[in-house]
């Protein structure tokens, strides 16, 4: 008969099982790349803003040429709006925008406890318009912080996730244009820097031609010059992308067209740093 022996000198010690072992693994948390970010808000910018534009040129024309300037200003400052509603929206409660869904990637806490809340993701919204103010500044926090956060995520205490696995072509795929869309931007940019002045002004006289050539389409339909901004923005076909380049290409103040019955003078002021004037004069 076999039996058990047991030594009450050396007790046998039961095995004790840590609740780590016994516990599941919680799945690694990877943040969105700073090329996953870059397309996905891409590609939400052009899902409000091309058609919000399309919508606020019509609602211009449809006003016809005695639209006022607040008017058209207040077109511009509802497509900003609506982009911020978007973004707002569609980063709380468990949403994701069409951009991110389509990359892969959600905003949630800070912390990972879950989603923002509406407050959080509209100061988030709003964070995007301040890094852009401050020259697109904001938007670099993300290249230096571990998490890759940019200013709006500070602002709205979030931070970017991925929220699916990807195939290695589309990691690929996605980096690749990401990093060539940077690319571009940057170039651009610097382009800028680089030549000083004189891109601003070539802007400037640019945009004086283009005017000049609306002043020709005027005078053809109606038979006679205008000093109406307004007017001429309305015979662009797309008045709110006018006021919007005339913005860029021009100092606010400064600006001035000069008619008589046989031409017109159109004088402004380039965005470059010495105010340079420049003019166009019809022949």
């Amino acid at each position: 008969m076999n039996e058990k022996r047991i030594n009450i000198m050396e007790p046998e010690i039961p095995q004790v099982v840590s609740a780590a072992q016994t516990e599941p693994k919680e799945p690694e948390v990877k943040y969105a790349t700073i090329t996953e970010r870059f397309v996905a808000l891409l590609i939400d910018y052009g899902v409000v803003f091309f058609p919000a534009q399309l919508i606020g040129g019509l609602i211009i024309k449809l006003m016809g040429p005695n639209a006022e300037l607040w008017q058209i200003i207040s077109v511009f400052v509802g497509i900003n709006l609506a982009f911020i509603l978007y973004e707002t929206v569609l980063s709380c409660r468990d949403r994701v925008t069409l951009g991110k869904s389509l990359i892969g990637i959600a905003v949630v806490k800070k912390d990972l406890s879950g989603p923002i809340s509406f407050f959080h993701a509209f100061l988030r919204a709003i964070g995007y318009y301040i890094s852009a103010v401050l020259f697109f500044g904001g938007f670099f926090f993300a290249f230096f912080e571990e998490r890759r956060r940019a200013l709006h995520d500070f602002l709205g205490g979030s931070v970017v996730v991925q929220i699916r696995q990807k195939s290695f072509l589309e990691k690929a795929a996605t980096n690749m244009l990401g990093m060539l869309l940077i690319v571009a931007f940057v170039a651009v940019a610097c382009t800028q820097y680089l030549s000083g002045g004189a891109y601003y002004i070539r802007k400037a006289e640019d945009h004086l031609q283009k005017i000049a050539m609306l002043e020709e389409a005027h005078y053809s339909r109606y038979g006679y010059y205008t000093n109406d901004l307004l007017r001429l923005s309305l015979l662009s076909g797309d008045p709110v992308q006018f006021q919007r380049d005339t913005r860029k290409a021009l100092q606010p103040r400064g600006f001035k067209i000069g008619v008589h019955k046989t031409g017109y003078k159109i004088s402004g002021v380039a965005r470059d740093s010495k105010r340079t004037p420049v003019y166009f004069e019809s022949k």
